[in-house]
């Protein structure tokens, strides 16, 4: 909310804003007005069993009414990062091993700079 909220504050300073922060804007927007229904069934005295019967109608036949973060979307993609967070599996390495890796990074590093180094002096790193 508070990001969509500095969003809309740029664009009205004239920024224009991306695609993709447009849709951010959208769907804040849209999540706050899904939002009010939501609290007003939840007040309403109900048992679990209607809150779920309420629910389920308003999924079945009003599908956009849900906020973004219940609806399969956005829930696919929580499994999704639930399912690939990384583990800590303990890397089985020998100091020679360790050398190795350490010796092959410090020459990518040599190589790089020493490219960026040699376009600089060449002129070609000018040329973008």
């Amino acid at each position: 909310c508070v990001f969509s909220l500095s969003l809309i504050g740029r664009a009205l300073v004239g920024y224009t804003l991306k695609p993709r922060e447009v849709r951010t804007v959208r769907r804040t927007f849209k999540d706050i007005l899904t939002f009010i229904p939501f609290v007003i069934i939840l007040i309403i005295p109900l048992s679990p069993v209607g809150h779920a019967l309420v629910f389920g109608a308003i999924q079945r036949f009003f599908p956009d009414a849900f906020p973004s973060c219940f609806t399969e979307r956005r829930q696919n993609l929580l499994n999704l990062y639930e399912s690939t967070e990384f583990t800590q599996v303990p890397v089985k390495e020998t100091t020679q091993e360790k050398f190795v890796r350490l010796l092959e990074a410090f020459g990518f590093l040599l190589v790089d700079n020493t490219k960026k180094a040699f376009n600089k002096v060449s002129g070609k790193g000018e040329e973008k």
